[in-house]
């Protein structure tokens, strides 16, 4: 997925305005914008330039991003925050200055100049200076809004820019006729208390970064590397794979390398949440951004840049960031149409109270509340910061979602399917007096089993081993449910079939795994596992701890909790205060509201949606306190055996056997996927509807060979 930072971008609006716009670009097959991040991931064959031109036709900016550390540790910068602030104490000394003019004297009976003395001219001119400062100190909004109108996109910033805009259009015409009330302090109270909550999100979407950041922070500037025996200072940027580099007690190790000389213990936890130090000796490898705690090491460079763990992790979080959860779909429909629907709304409430015989300064604070409440930012903000919170949490616990829809996904489990050997098992079959015994049981498993199970999740075992081993290894995990003597190919079938059931995870970490990690619904790949299952995987554990599968799937709960928190208050914020701002319950309940109160709680509510997901930080993914059991869709053993035949073969001598029988099987109308071993004689056929054995049968038989028996 190619990475681009996209600017200009003020709401859910303009979001869905640049996805729009790169989506129809020829040869794109994906695109996902986050508003939180500025970013957008696209997949396709379409080139840089086109994709850049749309967004600029679109009327934004666009660039590629720039994958090196040091800039990506930038780009996450909270930059805007100080800006707004400045914006802001400029915005209110002015401000205070025309609410003093204003309703200094009439409400609180403070002096003024002599020359404001039943002086309605003078009184509305200097109003009038002071309102086109505050708005010209905040002339984004009128920049942004306007121009997105005229292109036929009106985003936020347009409905803050008309609001402001009619206020003070209204009160110049008042102004003109030498009689009526002003609404000048509304017009710069508005943009004011718009870029107090603007500071606000700004200042909480810093935060939802703060994880990504510190652990970007980890790498060195600088490391020690060994030429001609001597040890030289030099730049992070100028070490090649190869050099001989030492890390002394208390320092950050530099980039990844394996260990030629000396022994430490090592602090891991940045990279895989395990507090516990690492002993590390000659042949060891070491991980950047780890601490060295004791020892004196010596390490050959083996992965530098971008391809070290930690620009591993760092992308992995950042790429999920840039891709889009199911869930923000709706979001993202409502938020396409919502301006212009507002807009919509406002000329409506406007000319209906004109028709009610109301006086036209009334009609428009109606319109106006209703243009400034109106809060599109919820909307898009509701998903992407539950999403970068919740990345940051599991990335310090060495959990890594490679995508926004697998930290969804991972939440709706309830199926988890676990390899044996190298996931339940140590992976080490272990030797005593030369005979070669079952794999030794890792010590977390069967507590990670017991967490699966009370969260009501089914756990199943999945392996080639025979029957014996395979409930032996499951009686000491505490997993009741085993499918043992599975071919290396059929993993993936098994996983196929169990996704007619539910929701499933599969859990693995050799290359035979990848298959099924990439079918099944979530695949979690165990950290320490081969560069396949990894690649294949959509949640990584660096910890290699089977406690983080239940962990992974905690976490991704309690941010599907978050999110759907944050779409509520979205929605019900709307939903409910737009006819409140429109006048609906005047005359019902007396309710009405003043276009700066309606100002006030557009800024509250997208403060609001980010200090929620912020609580995420807070989320402990190994407690079990609030874990509750989800309910399964019963399935019976007679209805999983009407899927699958087993038939036994003779004649079978290679490869090449085995392709021919596969291919006149899967040739069968019904069959859906059939795994064929000519070591083991048989074929495991997979139906999708009823096939008579005949029909089998004379399938392989027309190919010579000769079939025993089907079960």
């Amino acid at each position: 997925m190619e990475q681009y930072s996209v600017t200009g971008m003020s709401c859910a609006a303009c979001q869905a305005r640049v996805e729009k716009a790169v989506s129809a670009v020829p040869g794109v097959e994906r695109c996902a914008v986050s508003l939180l991040t500025n970013s957008m991931g696209v997949e396709g064959t379409a080139s840089a330039d086109d994709i850049i031109k749309a967004v600029e036709k679109a009327g934004y900016g666009a660039c590629v991003k720039n994958e090196d550390l040091r800039s990506a540790e930038e780009a996450l910068k909270d930059t805007e925050t100080p800006k707004l602030k400045r914006r802001l104490i400029t915005s209110i000394g002015f401000l205070l200055l025309l609410m003093y003019c204003s309703m200094g004297h009439t409400m609180f009976g403070l002096p003024l100049p002599t020359l404001f003395d039943e002086n309605f001219t003078a009184t509305g001119l200097v109003q009038m200076v002071l309102a086109l400062i505050v708005m010209f100190i905040n002339r984004q909004f009128f920049i942004s809004g306007f121009r997105s109108l005229m292109s036929g996109a009106p985003n936020m910033d347009t409905l803050v820019a008309m609001g402001s805009g009619v206020a003070f259009a209204w009160s110049a015409v008042v102004l003109a006729k030498g009689n009526g009330d002003f609404y000048f302090e509304a017009a710069a109270m508005i943009v004011t208390l718009i870029t107090i909550g603007k500071m606000l999100e700004a200042m909480s979407k810093g935060k939802t970064t703060d994880a990504l950041r510190s652990l970007m922070e980890l790498a060195p500037q600088t490391v020690t590397v060994v030429a001609d025996g001597e040890g030289k200072t030099v730049s992070i940027e100028e070490v090649n794979v190869g050099d001989v580099f030492i890390v002394k007690p208390g320092e950050n190790i530099p980039v990844d390398g394996v260990v030629i000389e000396g022994n430490s213990a090592v602090n891991e936890s940045a990279l895989t949440g395990e507090s516990v130090p690492v002993d590390k000796k000659e042949g060891d490898t070491i991980s950047a951004a780890t601490l060295n705690q004791s020892g004196y090491l010596t390490a050959k460079a083996t992965r530098i840049g971008e391809d070290t763990t930690l620009s591993q992790i760092i992308k992995m979080v950042s790429d999920a960031a840039a891709t889009k959860a199911p869930i923000a779909r709706i979001a993202d429909k409502v938020s396409g149409i919502f301006v212009p629907a507002v807009l919509i709304i406002a000329l409506i409430v406007i000319i209906i109270w004109l028709i009610c015989g109301v006086e036209m300064g009334y009609a428009l604070a109606r319109g106006i509340s209703v243009l400034v409440i109106s809060c599109p930012c919820a909307l898009g903000l509701a998903t992407p910061v539950a999403i970068m919170v919740a990345g940051g949490v599991g990335a310090r616990n060495g959990i890594l979602f490679k995508t926004a829809q697998s930290q969804e996904e991972a939440g709706r489990v309830n199926i988890v399917v676990l390899d044996k050997t190298g996931t339940i098992t140590e992976g080490q079959p272990q030797l005593r007096e030369y005979v070669p015994e079952a794999d030794k049981i890792r010590p977390d498993s069967p507590e990670a089993v017991r967490q699966l199970r009370n969260m009501g999740i089914r756990v199943v075992m999945l392996t080639g081993d025979n029957e014996r081993i395979a409930r032996d290894i499951g009686a000491q995990a505490g997993i009741d449910e085993i499918i043992a003597g599975v071919l290396p190919g059929g993993k993936e079938r098994e996983v196929r079939k169990l996704m007619k059931q539910g929701k499933v995870a599969m859990v693995g970490d050799g290359i035979n795994d990848a298959p099924a990690l990439t079918r099944a619904d979530v695949g979690i790949a165990i950290g320490a596992g081969t560069d396949v299952a990894i690649d294949a995987a959509d949640v990584v554990l660096m910890n290699s701890s089977l406690l983080d599968v239940p962990a992974a799937i905690r976490l991704s709960r309690a941010t599907l909790r978050n999110i759907h928190e944050n779409l509520f208050w979205a929605f019900i914020y709307n939903i409910v205060l737009i006819p409140v701002a429109a006048g609906a319950f005047v005359h019902l309940m007396g309710w009405t509201m003043n276009p700066m109160l309606g100002a006030a709680a557009m800024s509250v509510s997208s403060f609001c949606v980010c200090m929620n997901a912020l609580r995420l930080n807070l989320f402990d993914v190994h407690s079990t306190r609030r874990d509750k059991k989800i309910k399964q869709k019963p399935t019976t053993e007679t209805e999983e055996q009407e899927m699958e035949k087993t038939m036994n073969i003779e004649g079978m001598m290679c490869m090449h056997c085995e392709a021919a029988v596969k291919k006149a099987l899967e040739a069968i109308d019904g069959v859906e996927a059939a795994d064929v071993s000519h070591e083991q004689n048989r074929a495991i056929v997979t139906l999708s509807a009823d096939v008579a054995d005949e029909v089998l049968k004379e399938a392989v038989e027309a190919k010579d060979y000769s079939v025993i028996a089907i079960e």
